[in-house]
This record gives C-alpha cells, sequence and structure tokens, in this order.
C-alpha cells in the first residue's frame, strides 16, 4: 500500500449553496479523513488549481487529491471545467481524480463527461438522505481505498 496522508484534500466545485453545505455537513461526520475545499464556478475552480488570486497560498489552499464537480454552473460549466483540465492545465494537475456530481442521467451527457476525463459519473439523487449516504461512501473510497497520484507542487505545500 502507498503512502497516505492523515489528511484528504477535494476541491467541491459547486454553484449551489446548499448541496455545498450539505456535502460540508456529510464529509465532517465522524472526524472525516478530508480537508474541504469549495468554489462555486468553473473559473474560480481553475484559478484554484493555478494557483491565482487569493488561491495562490498552497498552504491556505492545497491542490486536492480528489475534485467533486457539478456539470451545471454559471460562466464556466462542468464540461468546459474537464476540457481546461484535460486539455489546458498544467500537465501535472492532469490526473488529479474527478467525480462528476450531476442532476441528470443524460447519456450524452454521461458520455461526453467520461471523453473529457471524469474519473466516476454520478447522479445526485432527489432525497437528502440518499445525496448523503452518496457522499459518505465517496468519502469512504476516496479516503480508505483509492489511492491518489502525488502531485509535486502538492508535496512542496505540506
Amino acid at each position: 500500500m502507498g503512502a497516505q496522508r492523515v489528511k484528504k484534500v477535494f476541491l467541491l466545485i459547486e454553484d449551489d449553496p446548499n448541496d455545498a453545505l450539505l456535502v460540508k455537513r456529510e464529509f465532517g461526520r465522524n472526524g472525516s479523513a478530508v480537508v474541504l475545499q469549495v468554489v462555486s464556478d468553473g473559473i474560480e475552480g481553475v484559478r484554484y488549481l493555478e494557483g491565482k488570486n487569493e488561491y495562490y497560498n498552497r498552504r491556505r489552499y492545497p491542490l486536492p487529491d480528489v475534485i467533486l464537480l457539478d456539470l451545471k454552473l454559471p460562466r464556466f460549466s462542468g464540461f468546459d471545467f474537464l476540457e481546461w483540465l484535460q486539455q489546458k492545465s498544467p500537465g501535472s494537475l492532469r490526473v488529479i481524480p474527478v467525480v462528476v456530481l450531476s442532476g441528470t442521467d443524460d447519456p450524452a451527457a454521461v458520455k461526453r463527461a467520461y471523453a473529457l476525463g471524469a474519473n466516476l459519473y454520478l447522479v445526485k439523487p432527489s432525497r437528502w438522505e440518499e445525496l448523503g449516504e452518496m457522499l459518505q461512501s465517496i468519502n469512504r473510497l476516496w479516503t480508505g481505498q483509492a489511492e491518489t497520484p502525488v502531485i509535486a507542487e502538492r508535496e512542496k505545500s505540506l
């Protein structure tokens, strides 16, 4: 088993404050091994990953181990973000796993997300309780079972 940090950093890109609050709540339960960073759209997600504007401080805004991405975002959609990540971002960022959390199960959207590099596509359940259970599963998977790549820039910030 590879070396693991005590805490995993998740970047949530979500414009709905209620969904963001639920993710914070679920990831904060039971002494979760997650540091959750939240931005409200794809442009802020790009700025966060590039370390621009207020995100320059990598101790305060460390590079994520996992990105949780909503697809329906203002200004710069989740698809735009995935395209940027796979085609225009610095190469070291392209290996960060992306979990799409979408409100749609449209086959064309699923196919497009995977074609643009998503590692997992999950449809948000309509009931809060079910969404909470899904988030707990994501938390367990990515903090206790799945290995994530080490990015040189992240190592420097720890």
